[in-house]
C-alpha cells in the first residue's frame, strides 16, 4: 500500500543524554520510542525490547548462528542489489519523509473520532477500519510524515494500545482522517503484527516494531530487527510475519514481502565509518532485516525526527548521529550512511522462517 522514494562535532555522551531525555518528557509534547531503556537494566532483570512489542515475537528474537538460508538466497540478494544500482545507486535511510513519527500519549490526550477517507475508492473497507478510527488519542501537535504516505504512529502506554495510519490528514477545521491503518490492543503482548488486513504498511507490520530510534543509535545498540524496502517485490507472495502483500513483479528470485534477511555475521562492522552505521549493521547481523514494503529505492526507515526536533530547539538528532564529523552537507548523510554495508553480503532466509508451527 505504501510507495516510497528517498530524500536527498561530537555526538557521544551528549547525544545519549539527549536521546534518553526524550523518553522522560511529557508524552503529549514530543514523539519518542514507545519503550525507553528502564531501570531494569541495573536491577538484574531483562530490559524490555526497545520497540515495546513482545520479546518472543519475530522482531525481538535473535537469529541463531546456524540459521538456514533460502536455497536461492544469492539470486534473491542479487535482485536487491540490482534494485539499488537501478534506483539512485543508494541504500538510503528514510527519516522525515516516507517514514513515520511515533507519538507517545497519555490518558489526558483527547480522543477523537477520525474519518475514513477512502482514497482507494474501496468503500467496503469502511466497516473494517471503523473500530480503529473510533477513538484515537490525538495530541495537538500531531503530524504525519512528509510525502504521499502521510504516515503516523501513536502509542498510549496507559492502555497499552497502539495505532498507525496511512494517508493521515488534518483538514482546515482540525479534524483528522486516514485512508488505512489499524489499532493493536495489548501492545506489549503482541508479537508486532497487525491482524489482517489492518496496518499502515502493505504487509500489516507496524512502524513501531521496526523503526530505528534516535535513542537507540545514541545508546549504540538496536535490540530488534530493522526493515528494508525494495523496488521489486514478488507478486502474490508474502512471508510470515507479513499478513498480506502488494507485490509487483513475477519471478521466483524476487524477494517476498515479509521475508527475513540478515547481514552476513562474518562482515566486519568496524570497517563502517559512522558509529550509527555500525550500530545498524550489528542489528542486521543479530536480529536481521524484514522486508516490510516496496519502495522507489532500497531504503531502511528511522523514526521521523521532526516532533523531537520541535521539542529540542529545532535540532535534528540524526545530523549528529549519522555524520558526527560533519563530512556531508546537511541531510546528505541519509543517502550515504548505509552505502558501505555491502548488499551482496545480505542473506535471505527461507519463506515463513520462524513462523509458529512451521
Amino acid at each position: 500500500m505504501i510507495h516510497r522514494t528517498p530524500r536527498a562535532a561530537a555526538w557521544g555522551a551528549a547525544v545519549l543524554a539527549f536521546g534518553l531525555a526524550l523518553g522522560a518528557q511529557a508524552p503529549t509534547a514530543t514523539a519518542s520510542s514507545s519503550a525507553a531503556i528502564s531501570s531494569a537494566a541495573t536491577s538484574g532483570h531483562r530490559v524490555p525490547p526497545s520497540n515495546g512489542f513482545a520479546s518472543w515475537g519475530p522482531w525481538n528474537t535473535k537469529l541463531p548462528a546456524n540459521v538456514p538460508l533460502a536455497a536461492n538466497s544469492a539470486a534473491i540478494v542479487a535482485n536487491i542489489l540490482q534494485d539499488k544500482q537501478d534506483n539512485y545507486g543508494s541504500w538510503a535511510v528514510n527519516t522525515d519523509t516516507y517514514s513515520s513519527p511515533i507519538f507517545t500519549v497519555d490518558r489526558q490526550t483527547p480522543r477523537t473520532a477520525w474519518s475514513f477517507s477512502d482514497c482507494l475508492n474501496k468503500p467496503e473497507l469502511a466497516p473494517v477500519i471503523a473500530d480503529s478510527l473510533r477513538a484515537v488519542p490525538t495530541p495537538a501537535n500531531l503530524i504525519a510524515s512528509q510525502g504521499t504516505d502521510e504516515a503516523v504512529a501513536i502509542y498510549e502506554p496507559d492502555t497499552d494500545t497502539y495505532w498507525d495510519f496511512w494517508r493521515a490528514e488534518k483538514d482546515a477545521s482540525g479534524h483528522w482522517s486516514a485512508c488505512w491503518g489499524g489499532e493493536i490492543k495489548n501492545y506489549r503482548q503482541n508479537p508486532g503484527i497487525f491482524p489482517n488486513p489492518l496496518g499502515a504498511t502493505a504487509t500489516g507490520l507496524p512502524f513501531g516494531a521496526f523503526l530505528i530510534r534516535p535513542e537507540e543509535l545514541a545508546a549504540g545498540h538496536i535490540d530488534h530487527a530493522v526493515n528494508i524496502s525494495v523496488v521489486r517485490t514478488r507478486a502474490g507472495c508474502f512471508s510470515w510475519p507479513a499478513t498480506r502483500d502488494d507485490g509487483n513483479t513475477d519471478g521466483a528470485d524476487i524477494p517476498c514481502e515479509g521475508q527475513r534477511f540478515r547481514l552476513d555475521p562474518s562482515f566486519d562492522v568496524s570497517t563502517l565509518r559512522s558509529p550509527a552505521a555500525q550500530t545498524i549493521a550489528r542489528a542486521m547481523q543479530e536480529y536481521g532485516l524484514i522486508l516490510t514494503d516496496k519502495a522507489g529505492a532500497v531504503v531502511t526507515q528511522a523514526e521521523d525526527p521532526r516532533p523531537i526536533a520541535a521539542a529540542n530547539g529545532g535540532v535534528d538528532p540524526y545530523d549528529l548521529l549519522f555524520d558526527p564529523t560533519g563530512t556531508y552537507p546537511e541531510t546528505m548523510s541519509r543517502y550515504v550512511l548505509l552505502n558501505d554495508i555491502p548488499i551482496d553480503r545480505l542473506q535471505a532466509l527461507p519463506l515463513d522462517y520462524g513462523k509458529p508451527g512451521c
